[in-house]
């Protein structure tokens, strides 16, 4: 496997909160132990993918500059460009829309396009703390319950 320089692209990183809490399906921890390779082939962890669209979340709503036209972004909402990340990941914009697909597929995220923007949320995230303050996401789909496993299921 080959290895990143320091002079290329680092990923993003998770920074900005104390605590985040994460509910995962089982189709969701598998995709995440997975790997996609860079266009000069570079493996990368989808863990690694999934933490870089992460960092671009909303802690707490407000407006987003970092594209050409100013958006109104929620709590637990990030603003993405298919360009930007074919650019940052260094992958072809078909393995991007596959991997973000896969994404959504298994519940990780929920891609939202329009002729304003690309937004995605993290139905997966259920809070994090900022300073010690609890923040519920808004967007947190509790796919976890315990009717989907039924009413005899073992608990510990």
């Amino acid at each position: 496997m080959k290895k990143l320089d320091n002079e290329q692209y680092q990923f993003r990183t998770l920074t900005g909160y104390d605590h985040l809490v994460v509910t995962l399906s089982g189709r969701a921890g598998e995709w995440l132990a997975g790997t996609a390779r860079t266009n000069d082939g570079y493996i990368v962890s989808h863990r690694t993918l999934m933490n870089d669209l992460l960092s671009r979340m909303q802690l707490t709503a407000d407006i987003s500059t970092e594209f050409r036209r100013s958006l109104y972004l929620n709590a637990g909402q990030a603003q993405y460009s298919e360009l930007q990340l074919q650019a940052e990941w260094n992958m072809g914009r078909k393995i991007i829309r596959r991997l973000l697909d896969e994404m959504e597929n298994s519940g990780l995220i929920e891609v939202h396009k329009s002729t304003v923007a690309s937004t995605v949320t993290f139905p997966c995230i259920k809070c994090w703390t900022v300073n010690g303050m609890v923040i519920d996401n808004p967007y947190h789909r509790d796919y976890f319950t315990h009717a989907s496993i039924g009413e005899g299921g073992n608990r510990l």
